[in-house]
């Protein structure tokens, strides 16, 4: 009994026996109060909030990949646009040049035309004058010619008589 004894002293001046007595307090507190319950679902709580950070994680994750994929081909995309841009800028060229051809063409034609009749005009309004001059200097030439010979006159009707006989009617 002297072994039980020492063993007793030993464990009151160790203060297990506090710590066993308060494990068993604790232990009866958690029973009681049901924290085992409280402490799963605080742990279903934090294993929910992982799962779903793991999830926000991969998504984002997937996100970075794919945005990354993007500014990796971005160097490329932008040559692809240079090189497209440059086709089109010499296809607007050749059009617009082709186009001022055309319209210069045209414009040259239109001008030519223009001329043409302007010239035209002219010439009809000279020919119409010269003719009227031309008619009025015969007038006065025949009125004169007939003031000088009369028979010309009587020969004239005379021309113009046959000249009507000879026509059918």
């Amino acid at each position: 009994m002297d072994k039980f004894l020492e063993i007793a002293k030993f464990l009151i001046n160790t203060n297990t026996v506090n710590f066993i007595i308060m494990v068993l307090i604790l232990g009866y507190l958690v029973k009681k109060m049901n924290l085992g319950k409280s402490f799963e679902q605080g742990i279903d709580s934090v294993k929910a909030l992982i799962s779903k950070s793991d999830d926000a994680k991969s998504t984002s994750k997937k996100h970075f990949d794919e945005a990354q994929a993007l500014i990796n081909g971005l160097p490329k995309d932008i040559k692809t646009l240079e090189n497209n841009s440059a086709e089109k800028i010499d296809i607007f060229k050749a059009k617009i040049s082709d186009n001022t051809k055309k319209a210069i063409t045209n414009i040259a034609a239109n001008v030519e035309k223009s001329v043409s009749i302007e010239e035209k005009k002219i010439s009809n309004l000279l020919t119409e004058q010269t003719s009227k001059d031309a008619i009025l200097q015969t007038k006065t030439n025949l009125e004169e010619m007939l003031a000088k010979n009369p028979e010309l006159h009587n020969k004239f009707i005379e021309n113009s008589i046959k000249e009507l006989d000879k026509a059918e009617l």
